[in-house]
């Protein structure tokens, strides 16, 4: 008999055999395929939900523009949720994929555990302080008037669902780190399929519901992450990588083990959506539809180059198992891939958006100043995005190897040092052209930097890890 489980994330054979086999050994195999294995599964899980974004942002702007900029001002408060929780998914990853290639399978299920405890504290605190504060937070950004009304009463409802967002996302995370990506990406994938099906129903009121506006965006997004929740306990549960008993124990030394990497890489996620505030903000002064329209090619950069972003998060278990079992050149040849495919995949965004680009927002959006300011964005900035995506390889690169510190220096060169004055200074002389043609330098600078500094630290920790047994003989 199939069972719902199996149904939903692609089993075919016994559970008890599904949940041996399913852990993945990083450290044997060819490299470019155990990749390809990782990534692929993953992009497509978080590029379906980026489509359904998308997909949502055209239902939204159906509602008007209003309604369309409020959606865009949420923007950089889910990103900055999002990469808090990515912050502790990181920090567990680290820790949990080098327990694993070293053999030590009772350490990385405890670091599991308390994962997951860690992340429901984290939750909770986080709801009980935004919530109170959304309106000044928005106020802030540069949302103003019925604009501002609106996005405040999405947040609300939002932000109340965090816990359906945050769990799934570490859950995803965990799950990497011992070579598990297939299911959690078909989690996310059916999950997005529905969110395109249930949005429309409560925003437009179909089938006899009340229509909810705006709001039902946010209802639907609550329901969706219920089904997540469910699929991924289920997942976790069937894996067996939890505590049976005495599941506090040495929690603290694992939340030490775990925030040690944790903080920095939340602060280092948090500059991205701060950034993408500023630039909202900075964009307001021209308008809502402009506003309106960063939002949506938010969301097209988001998807295109969301197979970097899954790139990176394969490298960090993929390097943390081999470090941990002394695979140095499955390491090199590892990111010398990924820094190649990167490359490639930023020319190719190029190649496609630059000419393409009004075509693209046009069918999202009949708005003339919206569709201009989208159109110059996949103009300028697509440019950029391979050497952002070498930066982020080499982020997770010190991530995977326990240093966090780097990443979050590299994020504050590229959005503190490098962006936001040269996002003022241009955006004064030529518009927001100007702010597009500061994302483009401070991410060739970045990614520039990050692979140096990579190269750099990667060949100072093996002469450490050479020089040990050489002083201990």
């Amino acid at each position: 008999m199939i069972t719902l489980g199996r149904l939903l994330l692609g089993f075919s054979f016994d559970s008890n055999q599904y949940a041996l086999m399913a852990v993945q050994d990083l450290t044997r195999g060819g490299v470019g395929p155990q990749l390809t294995r990782m990534t692929i599964p993953f992009f497509l899980g978080i590029s379906s939900m980026i489509l359904g974004s998308m997909i949502e942002t055209i239902y939204v702007g159906m509602l008007g523009a209003k309604e369309l900029a409020a959606y865009s001002f949420m923007f950089p408060v889910i990103m900055g949720l999002t990469s808090l929780s990515m912050g502790v998914g990181i920090g567990a990853s680290s820790v949990i994929s080098r327990a694993e290639g070293s053999g030590r399978r009772e350490l990385a299920i405890r670091y599991v555990t308390h994962t997951f405890i860690l992340t429901t504290v984290l939750s909770v605190l986080l709801i009980s302080t935004v919530y109170f504060w959304l309106e000044d937070l928005y106020a802030m950004i540069g949302a103003e008037g019925e604009v501002l009304a609106l996005v405040v009463s999405f947040a609300q409802i939002w932000v109340l669902g965090l816990f359906t967002f945050t769990l799934p996302m570490v859950a995803s995370t965990v799950l990497r780190a011992f070579g598990i990506a297939k299911a959690p990406g078909s989690i996310m994938t059916i999950s997005a399929l529905v969110q395109i099906i249930v949005s429309p129903i409560l925003i437009f009121g179909l089938f006899g519901l009340p229509a909810f506006g705006l709001l039902g965006s946010a209802y639907s997004f609550i329901l969706v992450g219920v089904f997540r929740v469910a699929a991924f306990v289920y997942l976790v549960f069937r894996e067996d990588i939890l505590l049976h008993g005495q599941v506090f124990q040495e929690f603290m030394l694992s939340v030490r083990d775990i925030l040690k990497i944790a903080v920095p890489a939340m602060l280092s996620n948090l500059i991205g959506p701060t950034t993408v505030g500023i630039t909202i903000a900075l964009l307001a002064a021209h308008g809502d539809s402009v506003v309106a329209g960063f939002g949506i090619v938010s969301r097209i950069e988001m998807l295109i180059t969301m197979i970097l972003g899954a790139l990176a998060s394969s490298i960090a278990p993929f390097v943390g198992q081999n470090w941990g079992a002394g695979k140095i050149d499955r390491i090199r040849r590892g990111l010398f891939i990924s820094y190649v495919f990167c490359i490639c995949w930023g020319v190719v965004c190029f190649l496609l958006l630059a000419p393409s680009g009004e075509f693209l927002v046009t069918w999202i959006n009949d708005d003339a100043d919206l569709i201009d300011a989208a159109t110059w964005f996949l103009i300028i900035v697509p440019i950029s995005f391979g050497l952002m995506g070498v930066g982020n390889i080499a982020g997770s690169l010190f991530i995977a190897l326990g240093k966090p510190i780097p990443p979050t220096l590299l994020s504050i060169l590229r959005s503190i040092v490098i962006y936001l004055p040269l996002a003022i200074y241009l955006d004064n002389q030529f518009g927001y052209i100007g702010i597009f043609s500061a994302i483009v330098i401070a991410n060739f600078a970045y990614g520039t930097a990050a692979f140096l500094w990579g190269r750099l630290m990667f060949e100072g920790e093996l002469r450490k890890a050479a020089a040990v047994p050489a002083a201990a003989g």
